[in-house]
């Protein structure tokens, strides 16, 4: 199993193409950060906090927003990116060879997985502890406890065999290379938008926030957002009402609401996330024995 999970690992770190899509949406999301997406922000928080400047904190405090969001999208990128690997070998028919292995097919399709999930762990801790020094400088890092950065692991692990689940009943399907190009494009845009990354989800109606409330990579964002920002937001808003720190949570997404207009306590979202997680796996084995 080391051995498989290990090859996969060099497999796919040759190829630069793979390695690249699984930060293409993250450069989107930068981009669109820069253009206009942080500055409506910091323009919402002047118009509610009734100021015309704008404080360090509240910088520091929208950069953490858009930290969160972009972990969240590379826990899915960057786990369908290494998913790459056995649609490769599924397009050389070297899963086929495999079938005359020693090896269990149960046991390649495993190390497939371990793989992604492992890879996608590692380069989304990476992405997030990275973007925090480069958006709010290195020495920010030092403003988290052991605790936090252990809630941030715990919270990326989650959404990274999250993403696994979600992509498996998918990739039943795609036979070829070019088809997961694709599919990995239309994924990584498809993530920014439902996640509340490239919209907040107070911006939109109330049907569509009900929609990327219940997909559970934007519960992800949420429990990211609540731990990256805490420190940042008591400070911005230390002096306003209750009633604006409230609406500035739900409408930038650090508080979901159901359709009643009851927050989501955490709790309930991590449960919320196992079960999609148990019920994407029993999809995908369904796939699987209807295809055979």
């Amino acid at each position: 199993m080391f051995e498989l999970i290990s090859r996969n690992r060099k497999v796919y770190t040759r190829d630069r193409m793979a390695f690249f899509m699984s930060f293409l949406s993250v450069i989107i999301l930068i981009l669109v950060y820069q253009v206009f997406l942080g500055q409506i922000q910091i323009d919402a928080i002047k118009a509610a906090l009734h100021s015309d400047k704008v404080s360090s904190d509240t910088i520091q405090m929208v950069n953490y927003w858009l930290i969160a969001g972009l972990t969240t999208i590379v826990s899915m990128t960057g786990t369908l990116g290494a998913f790459g690997v056995m649609v490769a070998d599924r397009e050389k028919k070297l899963s086929e060879d495999f079938k005359v292995s020693p090896m269990p097919n149960s046991a390649v399709e495993l190390s497939y997985a371990i793989f992604a999930i492992l890879f996608g762990i590692i380069l989304t801790m990476f992405s997030c502890v990275f973007a925090i020094g480069i958006f709010n400088g290195f020495s920010s890092l030092l403003d988290f406890s052991a605790a936090d950065y252990l809630r941030m692991l715990s919270i990326i692990s989650l959404g990274t065999v999250l993403s696994a689940a979600i992509v498996l009943p998918i990739l039943a399907f795609i036979q070829s290379s070019s088809a997961f190009t694709t599919l990995s494009t239309i994924v990584g845009t498809f993530i920014g938008f439902i996640s509340g990354v490239y919209l907040s989800i107070g911006s939109v109606g109330k049907t569509l926030q009900q929609v990327m409330t219940w997909f559970p990579l934007t519960q992800i964002n949420a429990l990211l957002k609540q731990v990256l920002m805490k420190d940042s937001l008591k400070s911005v808003f230390d002096k306003a009402d209750s009633s604006v720190v409230t609406d500035y949570k739900e409408s930038y997404g650090l508080v979901l609401k159901d359709a009643g207009g009851k927050a989501l306590s955490n709790q309930f979202m991590l449960v919320y996330c196992l079960i999609i997680i148990v019920a994407f796996l029993m999809l995908h084995f369904v796939i699987k024995k209807v295809k055979k």
